[in-house]
């Protein structure tokens, strides 16, 4: 029973370690350690904000030909017209159009970087297929759940829903910010704008 205890602490510990509670003991430094805490902190924290406005980023790729289209007062046949009109519009300097199709790519790349990590989780192993399931079932599915309906089809308890979530952010975090700096700075422009 006491050897429980102490795992469970030790679990504690550790979850509040990786999202930057406490303080990482094993850096020697105090300000290398305060930052790597915070960075920590900061990138589960934008993680888990990506993952929320998962299906609204999702939703505004979709929406972009036909918002396109409407600017341009005509309907497409095929994605190959709306390239073609954009191609001509931004050669014409369509300063507008050319900056939304920017915000465009950086929207895509956040999305391809997510999938991307939500693939890696997934084939984590002993427990990737569930947490992938979770978060997915969690943030971009479709259908969106309560709670309650989480927990159903998850067949868990809501204690360790929570955990499990945990841990999968943790890793998609991981995955996400390992990132080269130029494609971060995209992806922490498109979170300020989802902050607001």
């Amino acid at each position: 029973m006491k050897e429980n205890k102490n795992i469970s602490a030790e679990t504690v510990m550790n979850i509040l370690l990786k999202r930057g509670y406490i303080a990482d003991q094993c850096i020697a430094n105090e300000k290398a350690r305060v930052a790597s805490k915070e960075k920590q902190r900061k990138a589960y924290h934008n993680t888990e904000l990506l993952l929320k406005n998962y299906r609204t980023i999702s939703w505004m790729l979709e929406c972009f030909p036909s918002t396109v289209a409407e600017e341009l007062d005509k309907p497409f046949e095929s994605t190959d017209e709306i390239i073609e009109k954009l191609d001509i519009e931004m050669t014409l300097g369509n300063r507008k159009l050319e900056n939304r199709m920017e915000s465009v790519k950086k929207i895509r790349l956040v999305l391809d970087r997510i999938n991307d990590a939500l693939t890696v989780l997934k084939k984590k192993p002993e427990d990737g297929e569930r947490l992938y399931e979770l978060i997915y079932l969690t943030y971009i599915s479709a259908d969106v759940l309560n709670h309650n309906e989480l927990l159903y089809r998850l067949n868990l308890s809501s204690r360790h829903y929570y955990r499990l979530r945990e841990q999968a952010i943790a890793v998609i975090s991981l995955r996400l910010w390992a990132a080269p700096n130029s494609e971060t700075d995209a992806w922490l422009e498109v979170l300020s704008a989802l902050e607001e």
